[in-house]
């Protein structure tokens, strides 16, 4: 359907027919007027003609939790003073476009995981995600294993991911994207961004993912840092790893696998518990099912503030830009937008 400034007027018109239906029957209902509001000039125009409450959609696209603050205080301050500021809040292009990949290969890894490489590049920050479409099969979000060209770790988990462990070199995949706050790793310094943030790391970084949650540890990895890092991840077995990625000169790798076919025989939460105790960590960065991430932060925490923990859940997501809500934590955050990789 039509959203955005297109539906404006044809809001204030629906608005306009309906406050006056009221009138006639003697009813003094309030009346909300959602529909194309971006600016206090839209409110005014909805305000004129009836309405009482205003809902704004389509315009907080793309906006984090403290954006859509600004931007609600920018809006109510434009209301009052005649400015039109809040507009400027508003992104212009929240990455809703496709781009058309093509699979240059397709490396099965165990019968339930697989990767797919293309051969373009597509530029991604460590951290972000995108989302992969086949028209009349589905769409789906997806930690970057890397960017250069892209690829994709992904677990079979229904008929999407059935369908794309079919996909054959040649073959297309429309991707949109990037999303999400960028989770970056540079010189010693562990660029969060939370709330505008800058968190300084005088020393070592933590890294603790399982099953597909590790492609999204690859990039921080690959980008270099003053500090030590030092990785840990859990998979099924040696099968579920691409080892060929993570055995990097310049990180801590160690393996816990639940066959022992690699690593240590456990879960990776064994792993933790050890090197917490021997080592001092400036920040742990987790990434994996609700799960696993909810039993690695009882460990952690025990050693650090919950602030120098970075997690990332595999929370649904349907749009990307933080409109549907599917995403949303327990405390109210939207993982699409506000992370994925959170500490609150």
């Amino acid at each position: 359907g039509i959203s955005g400034r297109s539906i404006l007027p044809i809001g204030v018109g629906y608005i306009s027919d309906l406050r006056k239906a009221l009138n006639e029957r003697g009813y003094n209902k309030p009346i909300i007027a959602c529909g194309g509001i971006s600016t206090a000039d839209h409110v005014r125009n909805y305000k004129s003609v009836g309405a009482d409450f205003f809902g704004v959609g389509s315009a907080l696209a793309g906006m984090n939790t403290e954006e859509i603050e600004k931007y609600f205080s920018y809006l109510m301050r434009d209301y009052q003073k005649g400015t039109n500021r809040a507009m400027k809040r508003v992104k212009a292009d929240v990455g809703m476009s496709y781009i058309s990949c093509h699979v240059a290969q397709r490396g099965d890894l165990a019968d339930d995981l697989f990767i797919l490489e293309f051969e373009e590049d597509i530029q991604v920050k460590p951290g972000q995600f995108i989302f992969a479409w086949l028209p009349e099969k589905g769409e789906k979000p997806f930690s970057v294993l890397d960017d250069e060209p892209l690829t994709l770790l992904i677990g079979k988990r229904g008929y999407f991911t059935e369908t794309l462990s079919k996909l054959e070199p040649g073959d297309n995949l429309y991707i949109r994207g990037p999303y999400g706050r960028p989770l970056n790793v540079h010189g010693n310094v562990l660029r969060r961004g939370l709330f505008g943030r800058q968190l300084k790391v005088p020393g070592d970084i933590l890294m603790v993912g399982g099953g597909t949650g590790i492609a999204a540890l690859y990039l921080p990895m690959k980008n270099k840092h003053e500090g030590t890092t030092t990785a840990l991840l859990g998979a099924k077995s040696k099968k579920h790893l691409p080892l060929w990625y993570f055995d990097h000169k310049d990180v801590n790798l160690e393996v816990a696998t639940e066959d022992g076919s690699y690593g240590h025989k456990g879960l990776v939460t064994d792993l933790l518990e050890k090197a917490l105790e021997s080592g001092k960590f400036d920040y742990c960065v987790n990434c994996g099912s609700e799960a696993m991430t909810n039993a690695v932060l009882e460990i952690e925490l025990r050693y650090l503030k919950p602030e120098e923990i970075f997690s990332s859940i595999d929370y649904p997501t349907h749009c990307g830009v933080g409109l549907c809500g599917s995403c949303a934590t327990k405390s109210g955050y939207r993982s699409c937008v506000d992370g994925p990789f959170m500490n609150k």
